[in-house]
């Protein structure tokens, strides 16, 4: 069947930031036909405008000068040009396969409108599935699935279209006059599906098309999603019953539902006021717009429908326009992702957070369809982030498989990662699931490699070997060692030899590695694929010539950080400039073999060290945007490690235009090449760190030479896009050796 053209409707009201972001989410649409979008804006006096402009020509705009919801649908299907019309709510997110779904529906002419499911504002728990609606308007959730058969004229109830999640044949739509414009909130698509079913027309409700209804704040209800103006709800539930129930009920029998209703509202607004979700003033308030609801309610429903209510010839001549082919990310090949890491932002900073944040929104960059899995310490929530759906799961209890016993997996390592690989079976439910990736770290994917269902891309970052040579209390505790060191180490070498895939961040990870578990990687399944980061949109400030002048170090303050040879060579260097300020950003608190002493409180202790403590700025932890700001105001970066797996923080002083310096160690030379963006020098040789820090300090030109060659190298291979474009190999290296292993 050919793909109909399709208009999407978004009728929006003072909220321009969830308007962006809906209108964002539709680039990654998967549809093999076109679509159009049509926004009617309401009488907004927020952003909304400017939101608006900033996405023409791709969509098409219109303006409704009332606050009616009615109204804004009617422009918008007087605008389409479209066979379908499909509305979502501007604080609703549709899934790719939206559009695709709804389509499908249309190959059966009988069908006038399709619909949904709908996802509540937590992402994964359901606001709508299926509904029948009768003939006073009253919902019944409860139905388990589809009710075609109440698909006939008059019949007494009808299967329900929730409005953020429907669509229609515009023609079916222009049969019946569209929206009935007394409704300016609420029954307004409920008295749309009773007319499309009486005149003929199949509503058909899908097990799937799923949209994600975030429940913004709104002229009608609060932040804390009460409605507070509930005159229309009264007032329109009045209309509605006295417009669809007379034909069927006595006259009295509708205006006890109508006072049952009003009754419902009533102690809706008492127990709101009671656990103070409204106000007094909003009880006084609701007993006046009853008796206006009631009186109006009563008045138009006798009166009947208004002509001018509905869409007519002259309304559909002023609207009109061509359609308008809305662009997507046409990505080759494009593949839905699943990246699983415990650690992601904000609730999570560090190396694997950050890198996992800027691959995915890298990947998503790129056209695929990308999700998070992380670790979630309130209720399970799904968002779209950037590009990105990001599921945050509350870790649950399972009992261990066999094989994880057999390899006396921890359980809280079990937890996670089987926790991990049910939401992606969930996933999988929604769309084909081609790859998924997870840290060697904690062994993160120990449960898909088990599973084997999933094809498997383990990172290599820091493993726990590597963490035990800077945590010797732990390597040297025979029954830690026994119960998780050993274990772990020995799961470790598993997942990585194991694995369809393996993510080398650097070529020096990969050897040592190898040279630390005494095996070979397969060229058949390892890539080296850089880390990358977004370019920085702030501006660095300009190279300091005269005044103070600040070298930065930014990591944990632990021996494998190099953090003691830095704090050796600042007395040195103050001694022979005392311009130079040392910033030191990172958790300060980690204490060394003693229990107690940390390299900070060291330095501030030591008699060698007074003459320059006003020199020295300890920060800790910080702020995402403080360590920008720390990247963009340096004139000098140091980092001075014994070892990196790859070294991000080099790229973020690189790319805001700074020179730096590391050590001739693990993945650094790999980013840094000596006296072009920066100076290596030897592990642990403080003569040559501080010779390398007075270099820079005193030439601004070879920091300005410098800086703008590490923003060059940065700009040419350590972006996220550039991540991301060389990650395609590895996970179709991964989906291949999948496909051998499972024979």
């Amino acid at each position: 069947m050919p793909f109909p053209k399709i208009s999407v409707v978004i009728n929006t009201l003072n909220r321009g930031i969830e308007l962006d972001k809906v209108l964002r989410s539709f680039s990654w649409l998967k549809y093999g036909g076109e679509f159009e979008v049509i926004v009617v804006n309401g009488p907004s006096t927020d952003n909304s405008n400017e939101v608006i402009e900033s996405w023409l020509p791709k969509i098409r705009a219109a303006r409704c000068d009332v606050a009616n919801l009615s109204v804004s649908r009617n422009i918008g299907i007087c605008m389409a040009a479209g066979e379908i019309i499909a509305f979502i709510d501007d604080d609703a997110i549709p899934e790719p396969e939206w559009l695709e779904q709804l389509a499908a529906a249309y190959s059966d002419v009988e069908v006038g409108a399709v619909g949904g499911f709908v996802y509540n504002h937590t992402g994964y728990d359901f606001q709508y599935k299926y509904c029948i609606v009768d003939r006073f308007g009253n919902a019944d959730l409860s139905p388990p699935n589809p009710t075609p058969h109440y698909c006939f004229p008059k019949s007494e109830k009808i299967p329900h279209l929730l409005g953020c999640n429907s669509s229609f044949r515009r023609s079916a739509l222009l049969e019946i006059g569209g929206f009935d414009e007394e409704y300016e909130y609420f029954l307004d698509e409920t008295d749309v599906c009773l007319r499309i079913v009486d005149a003929g027309y199949v509503i058909r409700q899908l097990p799937d098309a799923y949209v994600h209804h975030k429940y913004a704040p709104s002229n009608i209800r609060g932040e804390n999603r009460v409605p507070r103006y509930r005159y229309p709800v009264i007032k329109n539930k009045i209309y509605f019953t006295l417009k669809h129930a007379r034909e069927f009920y006595t006259l009295d029998r509708v205006m006890l539902e109508q006072q049952r209703f009003i009754e419902s509202q009533r102690a809706e607004v008492n127990w709101a006021v009671q656990n103070e979700l409204l106000s007094q003033t909003d009880a006084h308030a609701f007993d006046g717009d009853v008796e206006r609801a009631i009186k109006i309610g009563l008045d138009r429903g006798f009166e009947g429908v208004s002509p001018d209510a509905m869409i007519t010839q002259q309304k559909i001549k002023k609207y009109a326009g061509n359609f308008l082919s809305f662009p997507v990310l046409n990505a080759v090949n494009p593949k839905a992702i699943v990246l699983v890491t415990r650690d992601f932002p904000p609730d999570h900073g560090g190396g694997i957070a950050v890198f996992n944040k800027d691959l995915a929104e890298g990947l998503a960059a790129n056209g695929n369809i990308v999700h998070i899995v992380t670790q979630s310490l309130g209720i399970n929530s799904v968002d779209f982030e950037c590009g990105v759906w990001v599921h945050r799961m509350v870790i649950q209890d399972f009992e261990l498989s066999a094989e994880a016993r057999k390899r006396n997996v921890p359980t809280h390592i079990w937890n996670w990662s089987n926790t991990a690989l049910q939401e992606v079976r969930r996933i999988e439910s929604h769309r084909s699931v081609d790859v998924v990736e997870a840290p060697i770290w904690d062994c993160e994917g120990v449960a898909f490699l088990l599973d084997g269902e999933f094809p498997l891309v383990t990172s290599l970052q820091t493993t726990l070997h590597f963490w035990l040579d800077s945590h010797p209390a732990q390597r040297s505790d025979a029954n830690w060692m026994q119960s998780f060191g050993l274990p772990m180490l020995n799961l470790e070498k598993e997942m990585m030899t194991r694995s369809q895939g393996i993510r080398a961040i650097s070529a020096a990870i990969r050897r040592e590695i190898e040279l630390a578990y005494d095996f070979a990687f397969s060229d058949e399944r390892i890539v080296i694929a850089p880390l990358g980061m977004p370019p920085d949109i702030g501006a660095s400030s300009p190279v300091s010539e005269n005044g103070d002048l600040t070298v930065l170090f930014v990591g944990r303050l632990e021996y494998r950080k190099g953090i003691d040879l830095l704090l050796s060579a600042v007395p040195r260097i103050c001694k022979q400039n005392g311009r130079i300020r040392f910033r030191v950003i990172g958790d300060d608190t980690l204490t060394l073999s003693d229990g107690v002493s940390t390299f900070k409180s060291e330095f501030l202790a030591s008699d060698e060290n007074k003459l320059c403590l006003d020199k020295v700025v300890f920060e800790g932890r910080v702020s995402d945007d403080v360590l920008r700001e720390a990247y963009r105001t340096c004139d000098v970066f140091v980092a001075p490690s014994r070892f990196e797996s790859f070294g991000l923080v080099f790229l973020e002083a690189m790319r805001a235009c700074k020179p730096v310096i590391g050590c001739i160690a693990g993945g650094m030379p790999e980013i840094i090449s000596n006296d072009v963006n920066g100076f290596l020098v030897p592990v642990g040789d403080v003569d040559s760190l501080v010779s390398a820090i007075e270099k820079l300090s005193g030439s601004p030109e070879l920091r300005r030479e410098m800086g703008i060659a590490g923003q060059r190298i940065f700009n040419d291979r350590f972006t996220s896009v550039e991540m991301a474009r060389s990650s395609v190999p590895l996970y179709e290296l991964a989906v291949s050796n999948h496909s051998l292993d499972v024979k």
